[in-house]
């Protein structure tokens, strides 16, 4: 069967009968409560051109009278004849049965799935076929089975979700999915207080929809089915597609009909039992009837799906609304500091003014939510000179609030909900920054931690978008940061690299390679001068393996510390610094960077990686009268154990 719309003034289409076929006229209007041959036919051709009358098909009842069924099926019929649906059998589906022509209202836009084509005046159109069918003639195969389905829990509110997927697929033939039945089950519950609207979906695009209530749902035994006709869903020969159906619930929901504790939840027995496909279910859900699937092959004929007796089934568990579920996530930012030695930037006064020591992630998940307070734990873990007197939150380069440090927390409170960065949307993840005033280090450093944990003590208020309050998972704890007032600060730059060079006569393959990492470690002097013992200083060599006992690099065998193998490391005097005796004095407030390379060789190392760790430098500094102090400092360990002190493995 084929149709075609001409965009002339007035649409006609051309119609084929399957009750005209059989030579039956209908020269009478029909409707609820008709009874007789006639009604006997137009239930005849109805089912034959697949639109279903459960009770007639189950044989519950006989063919002859005209009831709420036959309505329903007949508004299909219209629907997918162009021809207003009103369940009322008058002339124009009069003539679409016997097979005549319907003269339908002009036309304002081709109906999807057609081709409209203009007509000249004067010239008769030419049936150029069904849109998206590129098998003519030839007949094919439908298989209808349940599809995936992203979710099956559902919140109250939700508009356009995806509550279930049918698979369509094709066999020998392009197929073009005209109708479904789909069953909504046996509770009226569904319909009186869940869901308001369904629509039959491509996954995006909607091809129909139908509002779901006490007037659209038939009943068919126990159990109600709303069926959905006018759209054209094409499936190419030899492939799938999913047809999604979709769905609004009630923005509002008695807890009685969705909490599984409810009077009116349906448990799967008792009098809020809910079957779909005479299949108990517990909690909501719907499907597809047996056979309730209608597609049309390259043949014109009609073809039905699924087989199975039970249909598809669809479980659903409904959620208060996402409002009502509100969380948010709370978690340690990649970008936050890492562990790291830093000067003050003020030398007369001792202080660094807006030190970043943290950034925290807040995540929005199932509403868009508020960020009104928060309680962040700023505390001194090595003791030393110097406070922290202030904090700053900010949301990218927007200051939120700031606060006072009192007793190792500062308070950022009274959020309002129009401060530029507060907002968190629903889906999305926002990075805050936490950063300190610190004064007072004239001597030695400071070494201060920042965090935001959840906790019964409400670190966090966070707010949905209704003003409640959400509910607050995670927790963000920041590295150590040392501020230095007099000493030496290491940083890298760039990042460290690893070579393996065959040092094996002839080349060999798999003997005797050599490894070497390079490191570019600046050291900057802070308020004193910084003495650097070279390779040839037996007692306080900086970058050496184990002077004064500590292992300053590590060699990592397959991501495993060794402990059989070690390093040479190699450096020299860089330019602008003082040599003494194997050693060279950065000067106060000078900065210089030196290439530092560490070497071993591995027989055979056959698939075994290695890399290299600094995570210790070695120095000396000098005391109260400028005179160098003759034994090292402790050596500074703040990079063990950092990613980015390590090399890659090779």
């Amino acid at each position: 069967m084929k149709k075609v719309l001409f965009a002339t003034g007035v649409a006609v289409l051309a119609l084929a009968s399957f009750a005209g076929a059989q030579g039956y006229n209908f020269s009478a209007n029909l409707s609820v409560g008709s009874t007789g041959p006639a009604v006997v036919a137009l239930q005849t051709a109805l089912i034959t051109q697949g639109f279903n009358i459960p009770a007639i098909a189950s044989g519950a009842a006989a063919k002859g009278y005209f009831g709420s069924q036959t309505q329903a099926a007949v508004k299909l019929y219209q629907a997918s004849k162009g021809v207003p649906s009103t369940g009322f059998v008058g002339p124009l589906t009069r003539a679409a049965l016997n097979g005549g022509v319907v003269v339908a209202p002009p036309m304002t836009a081709c109906p999807a799935g057609y081709v409209c084509t203009p007509a000249a005046p004067g010239v008769t159109p030419v049936n150029p076929g069904t849109s998206g069918i590129t098998t003519p003639g030839v007949p094919g195969i439908m298989t209808v089975t349940a599809g995936p389905l992203s979710s099956s829990v559902l919140y109250v509110g939700q508009k356009m979700v995806p509550v279930l997927t049918v698979r369509v697929q094709a066999q020998y033939s392009d197929l073009d999915v005209q109708s479904i039945t789909l069953n909504i089950g046996n509770n009226t519950g569904i319909y009186n207080k869940i869901f308001n609207t369904l629509y039959i979906t491509d996954g995006a695009q909607v091809l129909a929809s139908q509002a779901i209530n006490g007037t659209t749902a038939v009943q068919s035994g126990t159990e109600y089915l709303l069926g959905i006709a006018g759209f054209h869903f094409f499936v190419p020969k030899g492939m799938y597609k999913d047809l999604v159906i979709k769905g609004d619930l009630n923005s509002s929901i008695d807890s009685a009909y969705i909490s599984s504790t409810g009077a009116n939840y349906p448990d799967g027995s008792g009098v809020t039992q809910n079957t779909i496909n005479t299949v108990a279910t517990t909690g909501w859900g719907l499907g597809v009837v047996q056979n309730g699937v209608r597609g049309v092959d390259g043949a014109g004929l009609n073809l039905y799906g699924p087989s199975a007796a039970t249909g598809i089934v669809q479980a659903l568990t409904i959620n208060s609304s996402l409002t009502d579920s509100a969380q948010a996530n709370v978690s340690l930012n990649s970008s936050s500091p890492l562990i790291q030695a830093i000067p003050v930037n003020d030398t007369t006064n001792g202080q660094y003014l807006g030190l970043p020591v943290l950034v925290f992630d807040v995540n929005a998940q199932n509403d868009t939510l508020h960020l009104r307070s928060v309680t962040v734990k700023i505390y001194d873990t090595a003791g030393g000179t110097g406070s922290v007197g202030a904090a700053y939150l900010f949301q990218g380069s927007t200051q939120i609030a700031s606060a006072s440090v009192s007793s190792d927390s500062a308070t950022f409170s009274n959020i309002t909900n129009g401060t530029a960065g507060a907002t968190i949307p629903v889906n999305t993840t926002l990075p805050y920054t936490v950063k300190v005033d610190v004064t007072g280090v004239t001597s030695g450093s400071l070494v201060l931690r920042a965090g935001v944990a959840t906790s019964s003590t409400a670190d966090l208020t966070i707010l949905s978008s209704n003003d409640s309050t959400a509910t607050v998972a995670g927790s963000a704890l920041g590295n150590a940061q040392t501020v230095a007032a007099t000493g030496p600060l290491f940083s890298l730059v760039g990042t460290p690299t690893i070579t393996k060079t065959n040092i094996s006569a002839g080349n060999a393959t798999d003997t005797n390679f050599q490894y070497q990492a390079t490191f570019n470690v600046n050291i900057q002097a802070i308020g004193t001068n910084v003495e650097i013992g070279l390779p040839a200083t037996t007692t306080y060599s900086a970058f050496g393996t184990t002077t004064t006992g500590y292992n300053l690099a590590q060699i990592y065998e397959n991501g495993v510390a060794s402990t059989t193998r070690s390093v040479t490391a190699n450096f020299s005097q860089p330019t602008n610094t003082t040599l003494t005796t194997n050693t060279f004095t950065v000067n106060r407030n000078q900065s210089v960077t030196v290439p530092v390379t560490y070497t071993f060789t591995v027989p055979s190392p056959g698939a075994n990686t290695f890399a290299v760790q600094m995570q210790g430098i070695n120095w000396v500094g000098e005391n109260g009268t400028g005179s160098a102090v003759t034994t090292p400092a402790t050596p500074t360990t703040f990079m063990n154990a950092q990613p980015g002190w390590r090399t890659a493995s090779i």
